[in-house]
C-alpha cells in the first residue's frame, strides 16, 4: 500500500535520505521513528510528491507518485508537520473545500463534515475564522480534513504535536480504527514511547538510514535489550542517550 524503492534524496553534498526500501501493507499502523534531522520529513515529502527523489521511486496504493501524482494524491490523506489553513475560512468551510476537491457534494458531504467536526471536538469553533484558532485547534482541523474522505493511505508528520492528552488519545483511537478498516497509516514521531504505544510496526531512522523495522516488542527482543524502545534505538544507532 505504501512502498519506497531505494529512495534517495540529496541536497548538494548532503544526503538526507539514503537508499530507503520500505513496504507498509494495508491495515498497518506504522511509526517512522527518529530524532530531528533523521530524514523523516524528507521521506514523507517523497511519498506525498512534495519532493522529487534524487533516485528511486515511491508508491501509494500501487501508484507511482512521480509518474501519476494526481491519481496517487486521490488515495491520500495527509497532515504535514506545520499544516496551513486559509486564515479567512472557517473549519467548516475548510472541510467543505477539501470534500469538494475529492468529489464530494451536497447532503452527504455536509453530514460527513458534521461527523468530523464532532469527532475532533470542533463544534464550538466550526464557524470561527481559522486565524482566530489556537495552534492545537488548527491541528485538529487539519486532522479532520485528512480523515474526511476515508483515505486508503493516511500520512501524518508528527501529528501529536500541539494536541492535549485527550485529543492525543482520541486520535490514537481514530488511527487504529482506520487501519482496522484496511487503510495504511504512516506517522512520524521522535517520541519513542508514542510509537511503542500506537504502532503495530515501526521503523527506526537515523542519519537518513533505516536501521531496523518490526513490531516494537520484536525490535526489543532482536536487539537483546529488555527496556524501552528508546534503548533499542540508541543501541542500533550507536548513540548514547543525552
Amino acid at each position: 500500500m505504501i512502498r519506497f524503492e531505494r529512495a534517495v534524496k540529496r541536497y548538494g553534498g548532503k544526503t538526507a535520505l539514503s537508499d530507503l526500501t520500505l513496504e507498509i501493507p494495508a491495515g498497518a499502523l506504522f511509526a517512522l521513528v527518529g530524532p530531528n534531522g533523521a530524514g523523516k520529513t524528507t521521506a514523507i515529502g517523497l511519498l506525498t510528491g512534495l519532493l522529487s527523489p534524487t533516485s528511486g521511486r515511491t508508491f501509494l496504493a500501487g501508484i507511482d507518485v512521480a509518474r501519476d501524482p494526481l491519481a496517487a494524491k486521490g488515495k491520500l490523506g495527509f497532515v504535514p508537520d506545520r499544516p496551513y489553513l486559509w486564515p479567512k475560512w472557517t473549519p467548516r468551510e475548510t472541510l467543505r473545500f477539501v470534500g469538494a476537491v475529492f468529489g464530494a457534494r451536497g447532503a452527504a458531504l455536509e453530514s460527513r463534515i458534521d461527523d468530523e467536526i464532532a469527532a475532533f471536538d470542533l463544534d464550538a469553533v466550526a464557524d470561527a475564522r481559522n486565524d482566530s484558532l489556537s495552534h492545537g485547534t488548527r491541528q485538529r482541523v487539519a486532522l479532520a480534513q485528512a480523515f474526511l474522505h476515508d483515505p486508503e493511505v493516511l500520512v501524518l508528520d508528527e501529528p501529536m504535536v500541539g494536541l492535549d492528552p485527550i485529543a492525543q488519545r482520541s486520535l490514537g483511537a481514530r488511527l487504529r480504527g482506520l487501519a482496522a478498516r484496511g487503510s495504511a497509516v504512516l506517522l512520524t514521531t521522535h517520541q519513542l514511547a508514542q510509537a511503542e504505544e500506537l504502532a503495530t510496526d515501526a521503523g527506526l531512522l537515523f542519519d537518513g538510514r533505516l536501521l531496523a523495522r518490526g513490531a516494537p516488542g520484536a525490535l526489543r527482543t532482536s536487539s537483546g535489550l529488555t527496556g524501552a524502545l528508546s534503548e533499542v534505538f540508541f543501541a542500533l544507532a550507536g548513540e548514547r542517550p543525552r
